[in-house]
């Protein structure tokens, strides 16, 4: 067994413990977690703060070899646009390489689970080789619901490719965004998924907001010069969030991603409507692609259960859970980092069903343990140059 001490340990699921000590078998299972105490055994001592592995909410691995080829701060139809046209730029080698590269940049950056966002098959062999816990979030686009049939039939086609790689990996079939998925594929999809986690990128532009209130706008204006017919489409007069949650079942875990213009109403709103509600940020890519963050604190005020994804390397320059944390800090100083920490490890590993294995140093686990340096051990915060090392 290892005996593991820092200046503070996170169990996450109790209050930190300064010179606390974790101990671990051989296999990384937490044994124990204790007070400041000779125990008798050798201890491995550390600078900084322990914590368990970070989980990942929201990815694209798939999107890996995408890095630096997209320009910042072009907003979402933008982005769009320079992605749809970037994207077709790239050899498979070169697509097999980059996710093999994000895989292993996940790894150091000591991430043990993610929630990523599959629209290929490209992935699958990589993640076969469990390196860490991925669940599967195989995207649906239909846009009109003439489409939905054929859209339905692809993710199921790819869904098929991903059961005869590896029969036990975590899936869903989910919608991709309320303005590319029609009334009707929100019907039929959520009829199969009975205990399936569900995930939507939601509110990532104040365009998505227009679009749902007045059918217009620069979502509408760039499908439409793509030869879409949005004639027969129309507006709720509602933010997208009211629109479209109520298609989803309240009894899935529902895990909302990016939330840039997400009000206090919107967050009332879902709150409300299902107690399964996890809201997933991204700050590095939203400000790589908006120049904008959430308002943490309406999230935090409504007691609601946060969590931290990275995006895709086509939209941030890293893959790493602290580099999001430290944005955080950065533009939300008053935010403790015992709350950010909790949002980066057990809310994620909850939201993704992983709560009995990861998240938090409770016996019986085996949920990785971090080092996190380079700490301001006075304020308890986070620094520009802290790092994070995987012990266990």
């Amino acid at each position: 067994m290892r005996y593991l001490t820092a200046d503070y340990i996170f169990p996450i699921s109790q209050p930190p413990i300064k010179n606390g000590i974790v101990v671990v078998d051989d296999e990384g299972r937490i044994i124990g977690v204790h007070c400041p105490q000779t125990i008798g055994h050798s201890i491995e001592e550390f600078k900084g703060i322990l914590c368990p592995g970070f989980v990942n909410t929201h990815c694209h691995l798939e999107l890996s070899h995408m890095k630096g080829v997209i320009p910042e701060k072009t907003r979402l139809a933008g982005f769009i646009k320079n992605f749809i046209s970037a994207r077709k730029q790239f050899s498979p080698q070169q697509i097999e390489n980059g996710i093999a590269a994000g895989e292993k940049e996940i790894l150091e950056n000591g991430i043990v689970a993610v929630g990523d966002i599959c629209n290929v098959t490209d992935t699958f062999m990589q993640k076969a080789k469990k390196n860490l816990k991925y669940y599967n979030f195989i995207e649906g686009f239909d846009f009109f619901p003439e489409n939905t049939e054929t859209e339905l039939k692809r993710v199921n086609n790819v869904i098929e490719e991903l059961m005869q790689i590896d029969a036990r990996a975590n899936y869903s079939s989910v919608p991709h965004a309320p303005y590319s998925v029609s009334e009707k594929y929100f019907q039929t999809f959520s009829k199969t998924l009975p205990d399936k986690i569900i995930t939507i990128h939601n509110q990532e532009s104040a365009e998505e907001n227009l679009m749902f209130r007045e059918k217009k706008g620069k979502i509408i204006e760039f499908f439409t010069s793509l030869g879409m017919n949005f004639s027969n489409w129309k507006a709720s007069g509602k933010n997208s969030l009211e629109s479209y949650l109520t298609f989803l079942p309240k009894a899935n875990n529902l895990l909302l991603v990016h939330n840039i213009f997400t009000n206090s109403d919107d967050i009332k709103f879902a709150e409300a409507y299902s107690k399964n509600i996890y809201w997933a940020t991204c700050p590095n890519a939203n400000l790589y692609i908006e120049n904008k963050l959430p308002d943490y604190n309406l999230f935090i005020a409504a007691g609601a259960k946060m969590t931290i994804g990275t995006d895709s390397l086509a939209s941030n320059y890293s893959l790493s859970i602290l580099d999001e944390l430290k944005t955080i800090s950065s533009y939300f100083p008053e935010l403790k980092l015992e709350m950010l920490l909790q949002w980066a490890t057990l809310n994620g590993a909850k939201a993704l069903g992983f709560q009995n294995e990861l998240g938090s140093f409770e016996v019986g686990k085996n949920p990785g343990v971090l080092l996190i340096e380079n700490v301001d051990l006075q304020k308890i915060h986070l620094k520009e140059n802290s790092r994070v090392k995987r012990l266990v």
